[in-house]
């Protein structure tokens, strides 16, 4: 099955468009960086593709130069050119397969404008801490447009067993963003004073 364009219509959702083209609200999401499922316009141009897709590929659509296609992907043109053999980067054939420049398990996110760890985070099912350790991130708080993030998959969230608690943290904040319970860091933890934690301060999470 090969990316689709859509055009959302009046009375469009994310779980009727899923419907139609055998895929799932997540995928679509996650393709169009849409943060917020609820949050689609009539006229919103969306690019379908299969649950199963490989995000090492991409099928050339009508309209699409190498250009904007190294564009959506955060490389450039002639990484592309190069990659793919292309002796003219201004002839594309309908229906090419490209070969993009990430391993084929890779599962990559390009961040968009407006974007935070957060909002990323929500739509993986993961958490900002996790995305931020695997690419390397010091402060969570800094992504730029057109950056492509690596996103945990598998079992990665398994091996994230520590937290360093930031201003503004609480224990009811840290379990319900890690999945876990007050009552469980605090026994971890052994915290006397579960009131009294502090940044810099390292908590066990699992």
């Amino acid at each position: 099955m090969e990316n689709t364009i859509y055009v959302v219509e009046p009375g469009d959702t994310l779980e009727k468009i899923a419907k139609k083209f055998g895929t799932d609200v997540n995928t679509i999401a996650r393709y169009n960086g849409i943060a917020d499922i609820n949050d689609i316009k009539a006229g919103q141009i969306l690019r379908i593709a299969p649950k199963s897709a490989n995000k090492a590929e991409y099928t050339v659509q009508k309209g699409d130069t190498l250009y904007n296609i190294a564009k959506m992907w955060g490389t450039t043109a002639e990484k592309l050119a190069e990659l793919n053999n292309i002796k003219n980067p201004d002839k594309l054939e309908i229906g090419r397969i490209i070969k993009l420049p990430y391993d084929s398990g890779d599962d990559i996110y390009i961040v968009k404008k407006g974007d935070t760890l957060f909002d990323i985070a929500k739509m993986y099912n993961t958490t900002p801490e996790a995305i931020a350790d695997l690419n390397g991130i010091a402060d969570i708080n800094s992504i730029e447009p057109g950056q492509i993030l690596k996103m945990p998959t598998g079992d990665y969230m398994s091996a994230i067993d520590r937290y360093t608690v930031r201003n503004g943290d609480s224990l009811w904040k840290i379990a319900k963003r890690f999945g876990t319970t007050v009552v469980d860091l605090i026994n971890l933890n052994k915290l006397t004073t579960p009131d009294l934690i502090y940044p810099g301060q390292i908590l066990i999470l699992r």
